[in-house]
């Protein structure tokens, strides 16, 4: 969609003048003479930028601006003001009501349409500039780069193709190496010397022939060289080639420079004239002052890239104002340049002394002037970029020492965590191998309990009364509970110690093996049992098979008192990952407390419901976690459960 820029502003021969241009730069303009207009036009349609006049018939333009900045709609707007460069207070009003920039009139077209296109900062066709004194081969060299889809920019002689670079700052140029007037190599200099077109990538053309022809477009700062006599096709692949390292460095440095924007601050009309109109023609945007009061009003909300500052001025002078401008810590660094009738050795010294950056007698004339001005700006920059080197450079030397520092850090403390992993590790086996010896100690004693209780029952028969006989076999049920607990106890114990022999696995294999045992042990359980076939895993058969004993064992356990009992074990995919099942339609329990029973001793119902030790489901966990698995559990009560499991 084409970009859209509301022109306001009463003059008819402006609004033309700008249309006009916007048009031919590829934008739609919207004109309009009043305020009124201005309203009914953005109600009716989007713009993306707005050219707006101060002075206007219906009322203030800056006021106008307050209206936009205040309304959600256009409070994002961009809003370039066009005012007389001699309104000083309109320019800082305007400013700091809201306003994004501000261009001086009589304004300079390009210099508009290129704030525009910043505004924008919409991807445009690449311009391309040729200079050739050749009609003919100028204007074949343009149709070709058209028809590549660059925006072809052409001149003449060196002389109008350094003022259309100035005004177009294009992408690049190609320039003829020999010309009448000013040559290709002279161009070429002076295209290096400006601080805003420097960078810009030239390609030089020469019908000579011989090295010496292409050292000299080199040594003057081409960035190629190609024949007349080659195709144009390249000279259009050299330009693309230039054009890419081009952009390869503008991605890496900085923002592209703006408009450059020169301040004279002077109370005599006629010089603000001539340095005005001289400036303008050499592409930068001007604001004037009369005063150095104006002047530290203008820059406390505009800043500017040189200053041109008079000495001898009513109210605060030109020393005091240079003063006050180089202590001001958010223009400081600006370039100032002193300008006085007087060019004497004691002025010179007494400016510089006070900040000045340069001192220059008004007698020196317009191109001194300029020249000074460029040299200000350049030099500028070229700290500025400089700055950034600096900048760079620190920003890398602190990252690369902090990724230092943070490696040895995580150096440290990986040593630290391998350390205490062993600590850990060594204590889970001093208690391990504790618990374990504890384990086997307590048998002797439990089994001289239940042997001597057995041999007392069948000793003492019949005289055994009633009571006698129950108190017995409690502590017969309750030595099988104490062994069970014990050999649970050295399992969990013996599956957390030694290697993992690794490998395929079948658990739909072990499934049924299990299935079958369980059966056997119980011939008056009708359980039906489905066992997806192709269940594999890689891990240790023998403590996958302790998984499984326990899941399918308390699926079993737990549909004992169901009708229609039923075991399904399988496998799905959720998020990307296989996971296993073992199913019951059985007893269930609150999903609640499902964390819980991972925990050793934990039970999901009473013992004298469902007997067991409470340790199988710890016991599982910890071989999943040894394989870099999980199991978690759903449920309900009277509704069955799910145990679900990973084995990566």
């Amino acid at each position: 969609m084409t970009a859209r820029v509301l022109v306001v502003d009463d003059s008819l021969t402006v609004r033309m003048d700008l249309t006009e241009a916007i048009a031919a730069d590829g934008l739609a303009a919207v004109p309009c003479a009043s305020i009124a207009e201005a309203r009914r036009a953005l109600a009716a349609q989007q713009v993306d930028v707005v050219l707006l006049d101060v002075r206007l018939p219906d009322g203030d333009g800056i006021d106008f601006l307050d209206e936009l900045r205040a309304s959600a709609a256009t409070a994002a707007l961009p809003i370039l003001m066009l005012t007389s460069e001699m309104e000083v207070k309109d320019r800082v009003r305007g400013l700091a009501t809201g306003a994004t920039d501000y261009l001086g009139k009589p304004y300079e077209t390009p210099a508009v349409l290129a704030r525009i296109r910043q505004l924008l900062g919409e991807k445009r066709a690449d311009v391309v500039l040729v200079i050739d004194d050749s009609a003919t081969y100028r204007n074949a060299i343009a149709g070709r780069l058209t028809a590549a889809g660059y925006e072809a920019v052409t001149a003449a002689d060196g002389t109008e193709g350094l003022r259309a670079a100035v005004e177009r700052r294009p992408s690049a140029i190609v320039v003829d190496g020999v010309m009448p007037g000013m040559d290709g190599t002279a161009v070429i200099r002076r295209i290096r010397l400006d601080p805003d077109l420097r960078t810009t990538p030239c390609v030089m053309l020469t019908g000579e022939t011989g090295r010496e022809t292409e050292v000299r477009a080199l040594e003057a700062g081409a960035d190629a060289f190609v024949r007349k006599d080659e195709d144009i096709a390249v000279i259009l692949a050299r330009l693309a080639a230039v054009l890419r390292a081009s952009r390869h460095r503008r991605a890496e440095s900085a923002a592209p420079a703006e408009l450059k924007r020169v301040l004279i601050v002077d109370d005599n009309p006629m010089y603000l004239e001539i340095a005005t109109v001289a400036l303008r023609a050499d592409g930068y945007d001007v604001a004037v002052a009369i005063s150095g009061e104006e002047a530290i009003e203008l820059l406390a909300v505009q800043p500017v890239d040189c200053i041109l500052l008079d000495r001898n001025m009513p109210g605060i002078s030109g020393r005091e104002t240079c003063l006050r401008i180089k202590s001001a810590p958010r223009v400081r660094d600006t370039p100032l340049i002193m300008v006085t009738a007087d060019d004497g050795r004691d002025e010179m010294i007494d400016g510089l002394t006070a900040g000045a950056d340069d001192f220059i007698s008004k007698a020196s004339g317009v191109d001194v002037l300029r020249a000074r001005i460029r040299a200000q700006i350049r030099r500028k920059q070229i700290e500025d970029e400089h700055r950034t080197v600096r900048e760079r450079l620190l920003t890398s030397e602190l990252e690369a020492r902090a990724a230092g520092e943070l490696a040895e850090a995580r150096r440290r403390m990986a040593e630290e965590l391998e350390r205490s992993n062993a600590e850990l590790s060594a204590a889970n086996r001093h208690l391990e191998a504790f618990a374990a010896s504890v384990s086997h100690d307590l048998r002797a004693p439990l089994r001289a309990i239940g042997g001597f209780t057995s041999a007392l029952v069948e000793d003492l028969g019949e005289a055994i009364d009633g009571p006698a006989r129950a108190h017995l076999g409690r502590i017969q049920t309750a030595t099988r509970r104490m062994e069970e607990l014990i050999d649970a106890l050295i399992e969990l114990a013996r599956i957390t110690r030694g290697a993992m022999v690794v490998d395929a696995v079948d658990l739909s294999a072990l499934c049924r093996q299990i299935a079958d045992e369980l059966a056997r042990a119980a011939p008056e359980r009708a359980v039906t049992v489905a066992i997806e076939p192709d269940l594999v895993v890689r891990g240790d058969a023998r403590l996958m098979r302790v998984v499984v004993d326990n899941l399918l064992g308390n699926a079993w356990k737990f549909t004992s008192r169901t009708a229609a009992a039923r075991v399904d074990v399988g496998a799905a995919e959720r998020a990307g990952e296989r996971v296993f099942f073992v199913r019951d339609n059985g007893a269930g329990f609150d999903a609640a407390h499902a964390d819980n029973l991972m925990k050793p001793f934990q039970r999901m119902h009473s013992a004298a419901e469902f007997p067991g030790t409470g340790i199988g489901l710890a016991t599982v966990q910890r071989v999943l976690q040894r394989h870099g698995g999980r199991i978690w559990a759903e449920s309900e009560p009277d509704r069955g459960a799910t145990f679900y499991f990973t084995v990566p």
